[in-house]
């Protein structure tokens, strides 16, 4: 399959989203107009199997194009990334990168592509400073299917190609009486924006802790940006490209779907000097030799909320696909994010909670929940301008301090000599 191929629906739903509409319909085609003018009007074929489609698509897109004052090339593009998200690797060289790239260099940015995409799958799954091994088999498969673009002008920029068809099944304020539903498929559908979100964010606090600052960010900094989805390996596959000694700037764009709502408040570029190369591999470093709990992150629907007025905290359910599955999960929010909860119980958003899983055999899952807001993918501008959206629960602060200590506990029995009598008691620890 060809993932930029044109049919029907990617010429429909541009041609609505450019202020075109229907005049005439058929079992083969669709007569289609500007809203604004009734002088123009192209045909719109609907049977890609047929032997004149494609044709007849290269005519829809020269009469666009003349339409906007375009090339029609640009509009083909346009129409067949409708239901795709591409993620632009760029390596740029001044003088040594042009529409060719030396070896080494675009050996480093293949592999790259597919680093990131584990990577980023791996932390959709689980925040974990240091996968190793341990790399999900979810986020491995899902590296193996996902497509690669032709390699495009401008420096040398590699397209990575996800799927952003998501059925739209869940409604949004449907009213309290209706029981939310959650379905394996579209959850399988989810996965990829959910990926490319994640890769998004993490590269963006990776930009942010490498590049932005002038100096090393510190152990809690990189701590944190652990639970923002940053992982050796992705630091990692920055870094590979940089280090060939052939790349000046290594950048990655982010080009969302036109039919899916993009989400909100995520970067739509982030670029990586050759100079930050050490920084990065520095942060690997650290990353590699952490100890860090592992922490799950699952999405859902919630289908219940119990408050504990005495407690201070919240009781909250939700559906969520765990394993192929879907099971309830229980966890207990303080009473802000409980607040928050409710909201989103009432308007049937998806959720994303993050955590140590607990799926007993034959009993009720829980969860120790670290963080907790809106799904990502699906954030809307209304959830950005929220302060302190997915904030870390009182329970996640506990859990962070307590990690920090013993990381800084453990750090300084290593510098103490072997033979240092003196050295701390850490039978216990």
């Amino acid at each position: 399959m060809n993932a930029m191929n044109i049919g029907f629906a990617e010429a429909a739903s541009y041609l609505t989203r450019a202020s075109w509409h229907p005049v005439m319909r058929g079992p083969l085609a669709e007569i289609w107009q500007p809203t604004d003018e009734d002088s123009v009007r192209i045909m719109v074929p609907k049977n890609s199997n047929a032997p004149d489609f494609e044709p007849m698509i290269r005519n829809l897109t020269v009469e666009v194009g003349r339409h906007e004052g375009r090339d029609p090339a640009h509009v083909r593009e346009d129409i067949a990334r409708q239901f795709l998200d591409i993620t632009k690797l760029r390596a740029a060289s001044e003088d040594e990168i042009n529409d060719t790239i030396p070896m080494r260099a675009g050996i480093a940015l293949f592999e790259s592509a597919k680093r990131l995409v584990t990577a980023s799958a791996g932390s959709t799954l689980f925040r974990q400073g240091n996968f190793g091994r341990n790399m999900p088999r979810r986020a491995i498969n899902h590296a193996k299917n996902v497509r690669l673009g032709h390699t495009m002008t401008g420096s040398y920029i590699l397209p990575i190609i996800t799927s952003a068809a998501v059925p739209e099944i869940y409604e949004f304020n449907e009213g309290l009486e209706v029981q939310p539903s959650l379905d394996i498929e579209v959850e399988e559908s989810r996965f990829d924006r959910r990926v490319v979100t994640t890769m998004a964010h993490a590269l963006e606090v990776l930009e942010e802790i490498a590049v932005t600052r002038d100096s090393m960010p510190t152990t809690s900094e990189i701590n944190d940006a652990v639970a923002e989805g940053v992982s050796r390996e992705l630091c990692d596959a920055i870094s590979s490209v940089l280090t060939t000694g052939h790349v000046e700037n290594y950048d990655v764009t982010f080009q969302w779907a036109p039919a899916a709502t993009p989400p909100i408040g995520l970067t739509d570029k982030v670029v990586f000097p050759r100079e930050t190369e050490f920084t990065v591999r520095e942060i690997a470093e650290q990353l590699k030799s952490s100890e860090r709990v592992e922490e799950q992150v699952i999405f859902g629907i919630i289908v219940n909320l119990m408050a504990y007025p005495n407690d201070g905290t919240g009781r909250v359910t939700i559906k969520s696909a765990i394993q192929g599955r879907v099971r309830n999960v229980n966890f207990d929010l303080d009473w802000e994010s409980y607040r928050r909860a409710s909201q989103y119980h009432t308007e049937r958003r998806p959720v994303f909670v993050r955590g140590v899983l607990h799926v007993p055999s034959g009993r009720q899952a829980t969860m120790e929940v670290s963080a907790f807001g809106p799904d990502p993918s699906t954030m809307t501008l209304d959830d950005a301008l929220q302060p302190h959206l997915a904030t870390m629960t009182a329970e996640g602060r506990e859990m962070r301090q307590a990690l920090e200590r013993r990381e800084t506990r453990q750090r300084e029995e290593r510098r103490l000599p072997r033979s240092d009598p003196e050295g701390p008691n850490t039978a216990g620890s």
